[in-house]
C-alpha cells in the first residue's frame, strides 16, 4: 500500500491560508461536511433561532477525545473529532460562523435529517448535510431510496436550503458525505429558482445517486455542471442508484467498503487525487447490486426491506451502537423469524438468493444460475440464527 497524504495533512499544509489566499476547494468541502456529524445541540443555534458561533469557540465545548463509548456512533471514525479539533485551530476556518444547527429523527416518518450552516470568510455560506448516522432509523431511510422518489430527508434538504437562502445573503455551496452528499444535490436541484442561481457548487463525498427522472430533469439540468461527484476506486456507497456519469474517481488507501472512509482519501496539495478508471472489484460490485435491484420490482423492494428492519427493530435497539451491545440478540431474531408464516420468509431467502446470483453471474455468465439458485432458494430462513449464533459465542 503506498503513502498518501489525507484531509490531516491539507490543513496543515493550508490551514494558514485564507479563502481569499487559496480558494475554497473540494478538501474544505469534506472538512465541513464531516463536521456535521458532530453533536452541536446547545452549542449552535438551532435552524430558525437568530445568532452564530465561530468554529473555534465551538469546539472548545466539545472534548478532544471520547473515552468509554462510541460517541459518534458504531461506525463513525471518531478521527472526525480530531480533524475538526485540527480545523477549530487553524486560520483559514477557525472564525467561520455556524448556525441553523438541525438535527431531526423521526421514527414514524422513517427520516434521519441533520444540518448545518458555516459562513465563510470570504462570505459565501456552505450549507452542510449530515450523512447517514448511528441510527437504525436513519440506514432504513437510506435503503428506502430504492423504491422512493422522494424519502423525507431529502424533501426537508430542499426546505432547508430554501429557508438559509430566504434569511441569509451571498452565494451557497452545498455539500455532505455518504447521504449528506445526495442530500446536498437534492436540495440545490429541487430548490427554487432564484436560490438556485446562487449555488456556486453541489458536493457529493460519495453520496449514493438518484433516480433516472430526476437526472433527466429540467432542474437538475440546469445545475448540472456545478454538481461534482466523487467516489474513491471501489466505491460502493457512491455507486448505488442512477448516476450521471460526470463523476469524479478519487484514490483510497483502504480496500472495498472500508473506502467510505474521507480519511483514507489521497490530497495532492488543494485537491485529490485523480484516478481514470474504477477498480475490477468496484465495476463487479456496483454490476452486482444493478442487476440485483433490477431483479425486483419496487413493490418487492419495499418488502423484503421492511421484512428485515423488523427483524432488527425487534431486538430493541435504536441504534446499530446498542444492536451491537444488545445481549440475547440470536434469539431475538430468532424469534421474530420464526414468527413469520413459510411464505414470508421463502420471500426474502428468494430475494436475497437473487443478491447472490447476480454476484455469481458479474463474475462468469457462464455459470449455471438456475441449479444455484434453486439450491439457495431451498434455504430455510430459520436456520439463519443458528448460523450466526457460533458468533455471539
Amino acid at each position: 500500500m503506498k503513502e498518501i497524504h489525507t484531509v490531516f495533512d491539507y490543513i496543515h499544509w493550508r490551514g494558514d491560508l485564507s479563502f481569499a489566499q487559496d480558494p475554497f476547494n473540494e478538501v474544505d468541502s469534506v472538512v465541513l461536511s464531516m463536521i456535521c456529524f458532530l453533536d452541536f445541540e446547545t452549542i449552535v443555534p438551532a435552524s430558525g433561532e437568530h445568532g452564530y458561533v465561530t468554529l473555534i469557540d465551538a469546539m472548545a465545548k466539545l472534548p478532544r477525545k471520547y473515552e468509554g463509548e462510541h460517541r459518534l456512533g458504531a461506525i463513525l471514525p471518531e478521527d472526525i473529532l480530531n480533524m475538526a479539533h485540527a480545523a477549530a485551530e487553524a486560520p483559514r476556518y477557525r472564525d467561520t460562523k455556524l448556525f441553523a444547527f438541525e438535527n431531526t429523527i423521526d421514527e414514524e416518518k422513517e427520516m434521519q435529517f441533520a444540518a448545518l450552516t458555516f459562513r465563510l470568510s470570504d462570505d459565501t455560506l456552505f450549507v452542510a448535510y449530515r450523512g447517514t448516522d448511528d441510527t437504525i432509523v436513519g440506514w432504513k431511510e437510506d435503503f428506502n431510496m430504492t423504491f422512493m422518489n422522494c424519502i423525507p430527508a431529502q424533501e426537508r434538504a430542499a426546505a432547508y436550503l430554501n429557508q438559509i437562502a430566504g434569511q441569509h445573503t451571498g452565494l451557497i455551496r452545498t455539500g455532505g458525505h455518504s447521504k449528506g452528499g445526495n442530500l446536498a444535490i437534492w436540495a440545490a436541484v429541487h430548490s427554487n429558482a432564484a436560490v438556485r442561481s446562487r449555488i456556486l457548487r453541489a458536493y457529493s463525498n460519495d453520496g449514493p445517486g438518484f433516480t433516472r427522472e430526476m437526472l433527466e430533469s429540467d432542474a437538475y439540468l440546469s445545475i448540472r455542471d456545478r454538481c461534482i461527484t466523487f467516489v474513491p476506486q471501489s466505491s460502493l456507497v457512491g455507486m448505488l442508484m442512477e448516476h450521471d456519469e460526470n463523476y469524479q474517481i478519487i484514490y483510497s488507501a483502504k480496500n472495498g467498503l472500508m473506502q467510505h472512509d474521507p480519511y483514507s482519501w489521497a490530497v495532492d496539495r488543494n485537491h485529490y487525487e485523480y484516478l481514470d478508471s474504477r477498480s475490477a472489484f468496484g465495476e463487479h460490485s456496483d454490476a452486482a447490486i444493478r442487476m440485483w435491484l433490477d431483479s425486483m420490482t419496487y413493490e418487492e423492494r419495499r418488502a423484503l426491506i421492511d421484512d428485515l428492519f423488523e427483524v432488527l427493530e425487534s431486538t430493541g435497539a435504536k441504534t446499530l451502537t446498542e444492536l451491537s451491545q444488545t445481549k440475547g440478540i440470536i434469539k431475538s431474531v430468532r424469534k421474530t423469524l420464526a414468527e413469520y408464516e413459510k411464505p414470508r420468509r421463502k420471500r426474502i431467502s428468494r430475494l436475497l438468493a437473487r443478491f447472490v446470483a447476480a454476484q455469481v453471474e458479474t463474475v462468469a455468465p457462464e455459470t449455471e444460475l438456475m441449479e444455484k439458485l434453486e439450491k439457495l432458494e431451498k434455504i430455510d430462513l430459520k436456520s439463519l440464527p443458528s448460523l450466526l449464533e457460533r458468533d455471539e459465542k
